[in-house]
């Protein structure tokens, strides 16, 4: 996973993942899916074993976080900031194809 980070001092820890395997999988907490809109897309989310969020996918008829088929999400502290980025990401390719580089 990659951290998106500005400056060090008022940062806020994003992580991004692309093309993840199976060890990277988040823990997720059962039955916290909650989808989130942002503009006119529903991205699902979850929260994590340790408190932050994860937002993955494109879809809302997608799989859950820990399916194979799912290789890529965000992890942020809430779950708007997790499908807010991943919302931007898929708005811009080029960014999405730039952290995999």
């Amino acid at each position: 996973m990659s951290p998106i980070e500005t400056d060090p001092a008022d940062s806020v820890p994003i992580e991004v993942s692309l093309d993840a395997d199976e060890t990277e999988v988040p823990a997720v907490e059962a039955d916290t899916r909650i989808d989130i809109l942002v503009e006119t897309e529903a991205y699902p989310t979850a929260r994590l074993d340790d408190g932050r969020y994860v937002a993955w996918w494109h879809t809302t008829d997608c799989p859950a976080p820990d399916d194979p088929a799912t290789s890529e999400w965000v992890t942020a502290p809430t779950r708007f900031l997790a499908a807010g980025t991943l919302h931007e990401l898929w708005e811009n390719p080029a960014a999405m194809e730039s952290l995999n580089a």
